[in-house]
């Protein structure tokens, strides 16, 4: 029996378990993964090993059900299935998002706490930041574990790349995009160590302490009437908690592993004859993801060694990160999306309307030295140095899905629906997105380097005068996941806004699942800031408690 057992041994469960520990000396922590530990694993360490991991044994290789908006095709999507979870296996990117997202956040589960001035502490508790001298102090953190760097390596492409940006979307060239207003053009920020390497979350944060168990994936959650008493593992074991148990699973095992407990909405359970223990009609609903749009570009001179994989790509700088140096963020003008969202059927479309503000960061643009998702599009683009990627995400979708079960099994896959593109707001919002960097590369600078773009068979190449249709037509044929999914027991409706779980005590829900709305940067920095603000909440609640259980 543990003090407090925590599911899910990825970037929130580990930091949470850590600090669970180091708060609390005296108070054992169990944490339980599904896959292995492969922190010493090459592949997880060195950056380069990064685009080896999709399609692995060391990730979930999901595939969503047939998406409407996009003819019925399938998407790929992932996740870690190693101890520190997707921090393991990610590209590493490091962005916050804008203040206005979580100050909506804030608003609608009626807490400052999870605002950004209130979550702003644990950005900082977390991060190491590599320029203390250039940044502001109270925006940024400088003895976190968690150490980034940002545009570190002087690549061939940069100043040409960044100047076609600057010139073709009219952007701000800003420097740090990561203290509360992201939108412009800024340095590509990233948490691999300045010396190259990966920074998974339970190396980072030690787990010293804690009791881990590996390749050990829970099968349920075990209920003695509304209390959480431990869990069972997928081989029979049964491990109680004391005082909490802290289910980190993910946006999408952490739905699973409530259904399968008896947890959810009666029609979902009554499909596969598992009795209801709680009613929770919104376990695994509120599902959202990024959409992401990759375009590849072939380069003029790819003799000159411009991009990774070229044989000449070998200055050892280059390796110490995701080739990368430049982020664009956009917010969509409120003009281009009203009519969309009066077509959605949003109330309110006025100026004030939170969707609408000018410092949402509703797209992103990220160029990449290399064709990066390439092998997920049906391309066969060799990687050697002829391409180069300008992916285009949408950071603030309004469509939603839902996870549900396709079996009563603890280790198959879910059923993924993240819906994606069901909304006019969010087609206006990737065209957008896309528009601006196709400009980008349309312009003296941009055409200095960008020979054409790659295209499928049977479509031609896109162009900023591409029409709505011939863009939706590329989208519903290639667009794919940044593999940011999130929502699935979402604050105000699953749990509360200490990430108690309505009508079960004892139980916490503590990952990206819980985010009520969509956060528009890449999902660690926001995860670490709940998972450290979880931890403090959940040593509060048991400070001077250490004889009593859950039960009383």
């Amino acid at each position: 029996m543990a003090d407090y057992l925590v599911l899910g041994g990825g970037l929130a469960g580990c930091t949470v378990a850590t600090r669970l520990k180091e708060y609390d000396p005296s108070a054992s922590v169990t944490l339980v993964e599904a896959g292995p530990d492969e922190h010493a694993n090459p592949l997880m360490i060195e950056p380069m090993g990064t685009f080896q991991l999709h399609m692995s044994k060391f990730e979930y290789n999901y595939h969503t059900v047939p998406q409407k908006h996009y003819d019925g095709r399938e998407v790929y999507n992932a996740g870690g299935k190693v101890l520190s979870g997707s921090s393991s296996v990610n590209y590493a990117m490091w962005t916050r998002g804008g203040a206005d997202d979580y100050n909506l956040w804030a608003e609608i589960v009626g807490d400052k706490r999870w605002s950004y001035d209130g979550l702003l502490p644990y950005f900082r508790k977390t991060e190491n930041h590599h320029d203390p001298e250039g940044v502001d102090p109270k925006q940024h953190g400088f003895d976190g574990p968690m150490y980034t760097t940002a545009s570190a390596r002087h690549y061939p492409l940069k100043e040409v790349l960044h100047d076609s940006f600057v010139k073709g979307t009219s952007l701000p060239a800003i420097t740090d995009a990561n203290a509360g207003n992201p939108i412009g053009i800024a340095p590509y920020t990233e948490n691999w160590h300045p010396e190259g390497r990966r920074q998974p979350a339970g190396k980072a944060y030690g787990l010293k302490g804690v009791d881990v168990l590996t390749d050990s994936p829970v099968r349920r959650i075990l209920l003695e009437g509304n209390v959480a008493k431990g869990a069972e593992l997928a081989d029979g074991r049964k491990i109680m908690a004391k005082r909490e148990v802290i289910l980190s699973c993910g946006a999408i095992r952490t739905p699973q592993v409530l259904l399968l407990s008896g947890i959810g909405p009666a029609e979902e359970l009554s499909k596969h004859d598992i009795e209801q223990l709680v009613d929770a009609p919104e376990v695994g609903r509120n599902f959202h993801d990024h959409i992401a749009m990759a375009q590849f570009y072939k380069i003029k001179h790819p003799e000159k060694n411009l991009l990774a994989g070229a044989p000449g790509w070998n200055d050892p700088t280059y390796l110490l990160g995701v080739p990368a140096d430049t982020v664009i963020t956009a917010s969509v003008p409120p003009d281009v999306l009203k009519a969309a969202m009066k077509a959605d059927g949003f109330s309110d479309v006025t100026d004030s309307h939170p969707h609408l503000q000018p410092t949402r960061g509703h797209t992103e643009i990220l160029p990449i030295y290399a064709p990066t998702e390439a092998p997920l599009t049906d391309l066969n683009i060799p990687f050697d140095g002829t391409c180069l990627t300008a992916g285009t995400l949408n950071l603030l979708p309004t469509s939603r899905g839902s996870v549900t079960l396709a079996s009563t099994d603890p280790t198959a896959d879910p059923l993924i629906d993240p819906n994606y593109y069901a909304t006019n707001t969010d087609r206006v919002v990737l065209r957008y997105g896309m528009r601006l960097a196709m400009r980008a590369f349309e312009t003296p600078e941009g055409q200095s380097f960008i020979k054409e773009e790659v295209v499928p068979k049977g479509y031609k190449a896109l162009t900023s005068e591409s029409t709505d249709e011939e863009i939706d037509a590329r989208v519903k044929r290639s667009a794919a996941t940044w593999f940011h999914f999130a929502g699935s027991a979402a604050m105000g409706k699953v749990v509360d806004t200490e990430l108690r779980f309505h009508g079960v005590k004892g139980l916490r829900v503590c990952d990206a699942s819980v985010l009520p709305c969509p956060i528009g940067a890449h999902y660690q920095v926001a995860t670490y800031a709940i998972a450290e603000q979880g931890a403090e909440m959940i040593t509060a609640a048991w400070a001077g408690k250490s004889s009593e259980t859950n039960g009383t």
